[in-house]
């Protein structure tokens, strides 16, 4: 069975610039990098790598993936969360979280995996954009999402979309990325994966956004049009 999100019902008032930006920069450096013959060395030098921490890597790494389905995915959800989070915090506030938050998910990552992994290179934007997920859930708690399913078992096929508010989907999102580093760290099994950043940058951004709407500069939940 396959499930993925492919919009949300969420109407904003600007351009958001700065998703967009960030996209186009992802995808372009894939294209012109992702499938050069090197391209391992690329990631070893520019990947965040645990045990030879560069601090230049904790940005460049944010913009390197492992493969077109990694960067599909991570756009993904970048595109559906991150116009409205722009929308609320501004084009320069987004982007101060966004990269804020990668930084956050990288330290998270070094502080909390296992020794076997700190000389695997840490690469993709999944940290920054969990960051996004996490504003998102604070400012658009009621906001729905649509997914789409692909189900099929032997002959029998069936497709078809349903939507879950984002309270319900980006909370089991978040606890899907506990349960997952809870079995990797109890049954000593290592992942491909950087849950920790998923955690870390949700996490951070979480707690800043909601510092945030606490003061009344910005404000969570729908907006609503005015006759």
């Amino acid at each position: 069975m396959l499930i993925l999100p492919i919009g949300d019902i969420n109407p904003r008032r600007t351009v958001p610039y700065v998703n967009y930006l960030l996209i186009a920069v992802n995808t372009a450096v894939f294209i012109l990098l992702g499938f050069q013959e090197n391209y391992d060395l690329i990631v070893s030098r520019y990947g965040l790598t645990p045990a030879q921490i560069k601090p230049l890597t904790f940005i460049t790494s944010m913009f390197l993936h492992g493969s077109i389905f990694h960067l599909v995915g991570n756009m993904l959800f970048l595109w559906i969360c991150g116009d409205n989070v722009e929308d609320r915090l501004g084009h320069l506030g987004f982007l101060l979280l966004y990269l804020t938050a990668g930084l956050v998910a990288g330290g998270a990552h070094i502080l909390m995996i296992s020794p076997a992994e700190k000389m695997i290179p840490c690469i993709g934007a999944s940290g920054a954009i969990s960051g996004i997920m996490g504003a998102y859930l604070v400012l658009f708690p009621g906001s729905r999402i649509k997914f789409w399913y692909f189900f099929f078992f032997y002959f029998f096929i069936r497709t078809g979309t349903f939507m879950l508010t984002s309270f319900w989907a980006i909370g089991f999102w978040f606890a899907e990325q506990l349960l997952l580093t809870f079995i990797s760290s109890a049954y000593q099994m290592p992942s491909g994966v950087a849950y920790w950043a998923h955690i870390g940058g949700f996490v951070f951004a979480f707690i800043i956004v909601l510092l945030i709407r606490s003061t009344g500069i910005v404000q969570g939940g729908l907006r609503k049009k005015h006759y």
